[in-house]
């Protein structure tokens, strides 16, 4: 074997170990980031279902406006997406019932820069539509709480 035919091989030996080795090392990068996505997601679901238990919780003892609880809880449940089985909608329906009541309200700096008699006006609103479904809200937050309670 003359020495050029041998310094071709091992040229080509070196070139497909470096290619390997770097093949190899794209393929873990990928598992790691496939592994820190996956965790992230674990950890935003517990953040979300915290988060419900949390507000459930609250409006149970009445410490939080069924109101506003009920806006919090919807936008959390709709974070869920993946999972929004059983439907929300069909699932919930005084939770529901009082979010389409709210949803278009205005809150913090724009319910504040608004004519005070809309406001007075959206209140009213909110209260009674609160007083004709809190049996209702306060069923679904009871259910929301055993669905998404830990243990």
């Amino acid at each position: 074997m003359s020495s050029t035919l041998l310094a071709v091989i091992i040229v080509g030996s070196l070139i497909v170990a470096a290619l390997a080795f770097y093949a190899g090392s794209l393929l873990w990068q990928l598992q790691q980031q496939s592994r820190q996505q996956q965790q992230q997601k674990s950890e935003k679901e517990q953040y979300l279902r915290d988060s419900i238990t949390l507000i459930c919780k609250a409006m149970l003892e009445q410490q939080c406006e069924l109101s506003e609880g009920t806006l919090r809880l919807w936008v959390l449940l709709d974070h869920l997406v993946p999972q929004r089985q059983p439907d929300p909608v069909v699932t919930y329906p005084g939770l529901h019932q009082m979010y389409q009541v709210v949803k278009d309200m205005p809150t913090h700096k724009a319910r504040k820069q608004q004519d005070k008699v809309l406001t007075r006006q959206q209140d009213e609103i909110r209260l009674k539509a609160e007083q004709d479904l809190k049996d209702f809200i306060l069923a679904d937050t009871a259910a929301l709480l055993q669905r998404f309670q830990p243990g």
